[in-house]
């Protein structure tokens, strides 16, 4: 359907390009929520900060880096840490902060020489760390404060330590992918390429857009290390700041957030020629999807297997568990960005639930285009969602559960819903084998925890209101009596419960007890009459046997004299005859062959000019032939037509399933500008084709082995999924596959939506 106003935006009618209902063969070519553009005034955003984005998403997670915010110390403190970034150090980024700690003098006399008097001094505190990041905010932005020539002065004065500086103010974009944005690209241009890191392993890579919450790193640090594998640079989970300087040297880039991380991924392509690979690390199959990938990408197949029987066997019948009580379950997943295209297909395909609807508050239309195209039918999927479209939403679609973050899960909380931190997590990590489950684990507890639903009863008598202590909290000693009242009627509830089993299963081991005896006496009894009954038979079986046989054999016995003399007699006259015709036909064979060949050498020469004399009556007589012989054509071609049609037809009903299934589950056809989206589709499909067709496969680049890696999964996937491949023939595999590629230009670049698609730059 179009675009969706919401009741409670009458006021504010913009926000319908903001929000979109998919519909029964709808798809992004025809409708796109309009995406990272400035919050609508009237609309209550849940939106970050761009400064946020450059922080607390990337920056903040460096394990060995002082953090100093130029800025008044709110702005420090609103981006310290909790839980949710752990790292194997002892959690150094965790425990502090690090202010300028701006003040009113300050922003009126300019705050440069406080900078630099507070980087001096986080120094000093801290002497074994040698690195720092300077961000600034929106007071010391607005004044003008240039912190690059500070920078300079500090590297030059202790001479020992590396500095980089974030200049994205809260204000420099409409989110906090601003920051996501200027991070990325400054660290190119300023830091990779700067530091040599030490090789250990003939396969490298680094890890993009992995920001280890509550310890999904780890999760993937423990695969790779099986694989043999080594992590140049984690962007940024427990990363370090010198291994994010030596990134140019790994050999792929393993892509995880693409939207607060695709941009380095792509400047490392297209400055060192490194292969992007985007994969979905949360979910079961796309986990298994994942190391698959990066397997065939370094022919480590066999490794990757053996670390995917290894974690299937300790976690799938755990997931197995959870499927069966979750099957069915509606779930809203409002976060950031990319986690409702991770995380839908995941939760639809590995635990049978339901995504009823999607809010994000940073995407771009990039990650629409994702998520729509792997969401089902009558989803609802917003952009930057406000609280009272929140609350329309719970009405319209009744969820089981919402996965969101804490301020929004507050909301959820009071209309007695659950919900799990879908920033950062209740109880992780949430990415790889383990990390299914455990999510599993957190949604099974939170839709079946009885809290939610005694909280919605109202125990208090309402002729009689409880007294309060002034908070609206009820009085503590009628909220002792309501609790002893609880805890007695469930003890006397439980005691009746116990003494009705107790009692029954008496009963039914008596009755056991009882009918047994009499059973076995029954089965006693019968036994020697069903013995008599087959000894009484086998005679009778027997007798009719001896009867049959002499009527049978007689009758056989009679036909057999007069099918033998026909035979004999036939023989005699049929060899002789044969042996006869012999001698004549080849005597004569020799004979004519020396007469025949001289004649027709002989004739040659007259039948010629015969031939050229009597075209021309020819063809008078095929003019006359041809009116007969045309309606015969014509009568054919059309039968000719509807055949190579019905092909054609056969080939574009196969493209299109293979292109659906492509749209759902891939993610190379996506990639952030139109000429990435060209080379990676031309690039998979034409990988796909020489595997499924047998021929042989060139690997002479790391670009072309980033192709394969991905073709290598979807060939097989195909081979799976559609039975119909295996009866093609080559030419037909090769004409399904041009056919879509064909299709998905015209949906990701010809016919898209997305404003971004043919920016200049990244």
């Amino acid at each position: 359907m179009p675009m969706k106003l919401f009741k409670c935006d009458e006021s504010i009618p913009e926000r319908e390009k903001h929000i979109y209902i998919k519909e029964k063969g709808e798809d992004t070519t025809q409708f796109l929520p309009s995406a990272h553009v400035e919050t609508i005034p009237g609309s209550l955003s849940e939106r970050g900060c761009s400064y946020c984005g450059a922080k607390l998403v990337i920056g903040g997670v460096l394990k060995d880096t002082i953090q100093l915010i130029h800025g008044p110390v709110g702005c420090a403190y609103d981006t310290w840490h909790t839980k949710r970034y752990p790292s194997d150090n002892g959690n150094f980024q965790l425990k502090y902060v690090w202010s300028s700690d701006m003040k009113e003098q300050h922003v009126v006399f300019g705050g440069e020489k406080l900078l630099k008097k507070a980087m001096l001094e986080a120094f000093a505190e801290f002497p074994e760390i040698k690195r720092m990041m300077v961000y600034t905010t929106c007071s010391t932005a607005l004044i003008g404060d240039d912190i690059k020539p500070v920078v300079k002065e500090v590297e030059k004065e202790l001479g020992d330590v590396d500095i980089f500086t974030v200049e994205c103010p809260g204000f420099a974009g409409v989110s906090q992918s601003k920051g996501h944005h200027v991070f990325n690209m400054g660290w190119m241009t300023d830091k990779v390429g700067t530091f040599e890191p030490e090789i250990t392993s003939p396969y490298t890579i680094n890890v993009i857009g992995d920001y280890n919450i509550q310890g999904d790193t780890f999760v993937m640090e423990k695969y790779m290390k099986k694989m043999g594998i080594q992590i140049i640079a984690h962007f940024t989970g427990n990363g370090t700041y010198d291994s994010l300087r030596g990134m140019h040297r790994a050999q792929l880039n393993v892509t995880n957030c693409a939207r607060s991380a695709g941009y380095i991924a792509n400047e490392l392509k297209k400055k060192y020629g490194i292969p992007r690979i985007d994969v979905d690390t949360w979910g079961f199959d796309y986990a298994k999807e994942g190391l698959r990938k990066i397997g065939a990408f370094f022919g480590l197949e066999d490794r990757a297997e053996a670390v995917i029987a290894e974690e299937v066997a300790k976690y799938e019948s755990k997931l197995g568990w959870y499927k069966e009580r979750l099957a069915g379950k509606k779930v809203c997943i409002w976060t950031g960005g990319p986690r409702l295209w991770h995380w839908t297909k995941a939760l639809e395909d590995d635990l049978g639930m339901h995504v009823v609807a999607m809010s994000s508050k940073f995407g771009h239309q990039e990650d629409f285009e994702k998520v729509i195209a792997r969401g089902e039918e009558g989803t609802i999927y917003i952009d930057d969602g406000n609280e009272l479209e929140f609350f329309e939403v719970l009405e319209m679609v009744k969820p089981d559960l919402v996965l969101t973050g804490p301020r929004v899960g507050a909301l959820v909380k009071k209309l007695h819903l659950p919900y799990v931190n879908g920033h950062g997590y209740h109880n992780g990590p949430y990415m790889g084998f383990e990390g299914a489950v455990n999510m599993a684990r957190d949604m099974y507890n939170a839709i079946y925890s009885p809290l939610m639903k005694l909280a919605q009863i109202d125990i208090r008598d309402e002729q009689n209101p409880v007294s309060t202590n002034g908070n609206g909290k009820a009085a503590k000693d009628l909220s002792e009596e309501v609790v002893s009242l609880i805890q007695q009627q469930v003890k006397e509830a439980t005691s009746e419960v116990k003494q009705q089993v107790k009692e029954v299963t008496s009963e039914v081991k008596q009755l056991v007890k009882e009918a047994a005896p009499q059973v076995q006496k029954q089965a006693k009894e019968a036994a020697p009459q069903v013995q008599k009954q087959a000894k009484e038979a086998a005679p009778q079986v027997q007798k009719q046997a001896k009867e049959a046989a002499p009527q049978v054999q007689p009758q056989a016995k009679e036909a057999a004299p007069q099918v033998q003399p026909q035979a004999k007699e036939a023989a005699p006259q049929v060899q002789p005859q044969a042996k006869e015709a012999a001698p004549q036909v080849q005597p004569q064979a020799k004979e004519a062959a020396p007469q025949v060949q001289p004649q027709a050498k002989e004739a040659a020469p007259q039948v010629q000019p015969q031939a050229k004399e009597a075209a021309p009556q020819v063809q008078p007589q095929a003019k006359e032939v041809a009116p007969q012989v045309q309606p015969q054509a014509k009568e054919v071609a059309p039968q000719v037509q509807q055949q190579a049609n019905e092909i054609a037809l056969y080939i574009q009903e196969r493209a299109a399933e293979v292109t659906k299934l492509i749209q759902e589950r891939c993610l190379w056809q996506f990639h952030s500008r139109a000429w990435d989206r060209e080379e990676n589709i031309n690039g998979v499909l034409n990988k796909a084709a020489q595997i499924l067709t047998g021929e042989k496969v060139v690997l002479d680049t790391l670009i072309e082995r980033g192709f394969y890696a991905d073709a290598k999964i979807l060939s097989a996937d195909l081979e799976i999924r559609f039975s119909w491949l295996s009866k093609m023939e080559n030419s037909q595999k090769k004409a399904v596959l041009e056919s879509v590629k064909a299709m998905l230009v015209d949906i990701v670049i010809t016919k898209s939506k997305n404003g971004e698609l043919h920016y200049s730059l990244y």
